[in-house]
């Protein structure tokens, strides 16, 4: 009998590890990577305007001065509410008027219930206020086109880095490939009788160098992804591919004062410093406003009683006047502050124009000096290439040692890491312009 519970016993443990065991092994599976995400620049920028972390808090702060300001215009506007009380009172006469013996007055109850309201009519404390809540705004808003070219700014030099990255790693690849091939040629030549020993191992030397360059490539090109990464804020475990590639765009003539003109008109600091000039000059004409009066309205209109069923209508209408006439120099100081205030601004403005004339004036300068080297480079890279056939010709003809092509290889390196860094300071210069005169955004969302 035991013997046949055991027997059920473990039939049972089977099914049940049969039933549950590839759930539970299905369960412990880690979920699969996502699959690379590829971007142009285009739509790089596009993504990175959509949740960047320094844009979405700029926007936030739109939002809040919006808020601020409807705050402000609401003491302007008409207040209203309804209320209603109940009381019961007793009074002692005898603290009111003088008498023989204390006598009481009550105890009695009232009841009442209806609407106030209350209006400024001329406050210019509140209006001054307003004005100033929607200039705010204003210059949130031109704030937050200053970080949004910014973040465009950053996320498109990193972007030009990671193809910098990318060219160099394929170059590298390139002279890996011809490294091994003289490698290859040295070591048949030694075999013949042609060539030396020598010569092998310094076409083998320079093999290991170019492989090394190979990995620091390959290295640079992750750690700049990496970079993207963070300006895009993805999630830790998505990749992402770049999909454009290190050109050279032939851009038409460019006039130094339309583009200093644009800048100082366009660029948004400008847009933010005009606000808060303004913001400036209204704070110091509701400092100097404060010693006009001040006129208000308000009242109500209680339904009032003993008890609910002997009520009558009870109301207050009341105009108020206030006019101050002496602060103890409160409204005087609060004057020249802001006067002070407003020379500040004006002194940061003239900062920001001389700032963005250099700007423009360096990046027009840059992007014409980065045109040319794009044309220097090019040919270069050009006859680098047709010197290492030549050596390679050389040697194999057994005419000179492999001094001459080891020489080639690397003048050849040297004027590829030229022809890429000339197109990518081109690219660079040209958004460094676009950035000085602030259109970044325009030109990589189009």
């Amino acid at each position: 009998m035991a013997a046949r519970f055991r027997q059920i016993f473990v039939l049972l443990l089977s099914i049940l590890h049969v039933t549950f065991s590839p759930v539970s092994s299905a369960q412990q599976q880690p979920a699969a990577a996502p699959a690379p995400l590829q971007l142009t620049l285009k739509q790089t920028v596009q993504l990175a305007l959509k949740q960047n972390p320094q844009r979405v808090i700029a926007q936030l702060l739109v939002s809040e001065s919006d808020r601020n300001s409807q705050i402000a215009r609401s003491a302007l506007l008409p207040h209203a509410g309804i209320a209603a009380s109940g009381s019961l009172n007793q009074y002692n006469v005898q603290s009111i008027e003088r008498a023989a013996k204390p006598a009481h007055l009550g105890p009695f109850q009232i009841i009442e219930a209806g609407p106030n309201f209350s209006q400024s009519i001329l406050n210019f404390q509140e209006i001054r206020g307003y004005q100033i809540g929607r200039e705010g705004t204003h210059q949130a808003r031109a704030d937050e086109q200053t970080t949004r070219e910014i973040v465009v700014n950053a996320v498109v030099d990193q972007y030009l880095q990671i193809l910098r990255a990318l060219a160099t790693r394929d170059a590298a690849n390139a002279r890996v490939a011809l490294a091994q091939r003289l490698y290859e040629q040295a070591a048949e030549l030694q075999k013949t009788g042609i060539g030396l020993n020598i010569d092998t191992v310094r076409a083998n030397v320079e093999l290991q160098n170019e492989r090394q360059n190979l990995i620091d490539a390959e290295t640079l090109t992750h750690t700049t992804k990496y970079g993207l990464a963070a300006l895009l804020d993805l999630p830790r475990d998505q990749d992402l591919e770049v999909a454009d590639h290190l050109d050279f765009y032939d851009l038409p003539a460019l006039e130094k004062e339309t583009l200093l003109n644009q800048a100082l008109t366009l660029r948004p600091e400008i847009r933010s410093l005009n606000s808060q000039q303004r913001i400036a000059k209204l704070t110091t004409d509701a400092a100097g406003e404060q010693r006009l009066p001040q006129i208000d309205f308000s009242g109500f209109w209680f339904y009032q009683g003993s008890r609910f069923n002997n009520g009558i209508p009870a109301y207050t209408y009341e105009l108020s006047l206030q006019f101050p006439l002496f602060t103890g120099g409160r409204i005087r100081a609060e004057e020249a502050r802001a006067r002070l205030e407003e020379q500040r601004v004006g002194e940061t403005r003239r900062q920001l124009e001389a700032q963005i004339v250099d700007e423009v004036k360096s990046a027009l300068d840059e992007l014409t000096a980065a045109r040319n080297s794009v044309d220097v480079a090019n040919l270069g890279l050009k006859l680098a290439q047709e010197e290492v056939a030549q050596a390679q010709r050389r040697f194999a003809a057994g005419v000179t040692t492999n001094v001459e092509v080891i020489t080639a290889q690397d003048a050849l390196a040297r004027a590829s890491d030229n022809q890429i860094g000339a197109l990518y300071q081109f690219n660079v210069s040209r958004a460094s312009l676009a950035r000085s005169t602030g259109e970044i955004e325009a030109m990589y969302t189009k």
